[in-house]
């Protein structure tokens, strides 16, 4: 059951019962009318989907890669990826990738190239053969590395083709009530894209609200990072684009643009832990021209830290806080929180349930420190 911040209040939203009346039908187009603000990220999806789509259709990579269960059993297939404890593989006698328990698998051989990387970030080319001990892999490329099958935390696919490095999700959730006419629709996406050395990402959280007698609200978020790892270490350098645009707290367009440095403190098959740390250039233009514009330029701190755990298949929690201390505006500072459920519940289509929240001590005139709400939407993603 999805929820919404009116005002700073939590408000409930429920689904409406009865016949929809003439004004029901004005609001409803009203908030389909939002989505519209859209437009820009559903042509970037269509952009990103039809061709790995197509790619993934005309795959050059033969099914001959072996799979060596525990328990005695072998699978031919393609091995796509590893990721969050998840082994995806394709038989060629399937429609549909299969996903299988890390945990459950005793060995891979394959003549195919992959990229291989250990708990401490240190990434191995190579194609797959048999380690010399039991639970083992071996990566031979232009040298010869042997890991454990617990220090394989991510296997991706190495090739030529851009698309096989993307892995992404998109989100929709809606809900209406009667008794005041408030509709909301919600939509979140996100692309990743990682190769042996460079790691991108791109995410987008929007949220439209409209009611009867009551003025309409939005709130957009759009964040963007790009890190290259430093000598195979668990360091990373790069760069990072953080966006917000919310009517309820009267900031027409906030951009942060700066640099950083990111750690991996944990990363294995069901905990991920990193840092951010750099500076960062924030311009303001406020939504009201009454209020005037309290922090229009000023160059910040940026700092984050990321968590994410994973239960096979089932359930991934993931929590993001982002802090911005001024270093030009003493005393200013802003945060944003950012806490996501997701369950799969059928291949790779998933429900979720998040919270958000953006602060800032110093707002605009008439505008609330908080603004604060949960979501629930129902999504797909793709590796």
């Amino acid at each position: 059951m999805p929820a919404r911040v009116a005002k700073g209040k939590l408000a409930l939203i429920s689904a409406a019962p009865g016949e929809f009346s003439q004004s029901v039908a004005d609001t409803l187009r009203t908030t389909l009318r939002g989505a519209f603000h859209l437009f820009p990220a559903i042509a970037i999806w269509l952009v990103v989907l039809i061709p790995h789509n197509a790619v993934g259709l005309t795959s050059s990579h033969q099914k001959t890669d072996i799979v060596h269960m525990k328990n005695g059993d072998k699978i031919t297939c393609e091995i796509q990826s590893l990721q969050k404890g998840q082994l995806n593989v394709k038989p060629d006698y399937t429609t549909d990738t299969i996903v299988i328990d890390w945990t459950r698998v005793e060995r891979l051989e394959s003549s195919q190239l992959f990229v291989i990387t250990d708990p401490n970030g240190k990434t191995y080319s190579g194609v797959l053969a048999e380690g010399i001990q039991p639970r083992t892999i071996t990566i031979v490329g232009r040298q010869s590395h042997t890991l454990s099958d617990e220090s394989v935390v991510e296997i991706s696919e190495l090739g030529n083709n851009f698309w096989n490095s993307l892995s992404g999700n998109i989100a929709i959730g809606t809900s209406f009530t009667a008794s005041n006419s408030q509709g909301t629709l919600t939509v979140q996406s996100g692309l990743q894209y990682q190769s042996k050395r460079n790691i991108a990402s791109l995410s987008s959280n929007s949220q439209f609200v409209t009611q009867e007698k009551a003025t309409n609200t939005n709130e957009i978020t759009v964040k963007a990072a790009f890190f290259h790892q430093i000598s195979e270490s668990k360091w990373y350098g790069g760069a990072i684009a953080n966006f917000l645009s919310s009517s309820e707290q009267q900031i027409a367009l906030q951009s942060t643009l700066g640099g950083a440095m990111a750690r991996r403190l944990i990363f294995t098959n069901r905990t991920n832990l990193s840092t951010i740390g750099g500076l960062g250039y924030t311009h303001e233009r406020d939504d009201s021209n009454e209020s005037g514009t309290r922090h229009p330029n000023s160059i910040d701190a940026a700092t984050a830290v990321q968590f994410s755990m994973f239960r096979f298949k089932t359930t991934s929690f993931n929590t993001a806080v982002w802090a911005y201390p001024s270093l030009t505006s003493p005393g200013h500072f802003r945060m944003t929180l950012n806490q996501d459920i997701y369950y799969k519940f059928k291949n790779d289509f998933y429900v979720s349930l998040s919270f958000y929240d953006n602060y800032d001590n110093q707002p605009v005139s008439g505008a609330p420190s908080n603004n604060f709400g949960t979501t629930t939407s129902i999504g797909w993603s793709f590796h």
